[in-house]
């Protein structure tokens, strides 16, 4: 694997293993440099940080008073405060019935759409975008419905006012 070393002038090399322990000549400015004896992961970040030109990290001691001192960090997480369930909607009585079920929705002398839930069933009510005529199926169903006749109360008739 070799061991990475640094001359006195900063240039670095790569030597192999059988030269630990020994005194080597720098290829670049034939400094003599000595070979540490093993690489251990310490020294191999100390060189990659030295390649980067990073400062040298030095080893921080503490008096046993000093380390009593440290705040202990729990080995376990904080709990997250428990977030209240969603609040399901509330479903019209005929999507309410069997709420697994699929639906689709076809627009007058357009596609059917793809399979909806009871829940975007109830999004597409609540969002006003029927207007009556459209055509309603559910899974269980052998026919095509107009909306207006399976949510009649979506569908209230209203004066020239809005009322």
């Amino acid at each position: 694997m070799g061991i990475a070393v640094h001359c006195p002038n900063g240039h670095g090399l790569r030597v192999k293993d059988e030269f630990a322990g020994k005194k080597v000549l720098c290829p670049t400015c034939q400094a003599a440099t000595r070979v540490p004896l093993a690489a251990t992961p310490a020294a191999t970040l100390a060189t990659a940080a030295a390649d980067a030109g990073l400062p040298t990290a030095q080893l921080l001691t503490l008096a046993p008073a000093a380390v009593a001192q440290l705040p202990r960090a729990s080995p376990f997480p904080a709990a997250a405060p428990a977030m209240p369930p969603a609040p399901m909607p509330t479903l019209h009585p005929v999507l309410a019935e069997m709420p697994d079920l699929e639906w689709r929705i076809a627009y007058p002398g357009g596609e059917p759409s793809e399979a909806v839930s009871a829940e975007s069933m109830q999004a597409w009510l609540d969002a006003r975008q029927a207007e009556g005529s459209e055509l309603v199926w559910r899974s269980d169903w052998p026919e095509w419905i107009p909306a207006r006749d399976v949510f009649p109360d979506q569908f209230a008739e209203t004066d020239s006012f809005g009322r």
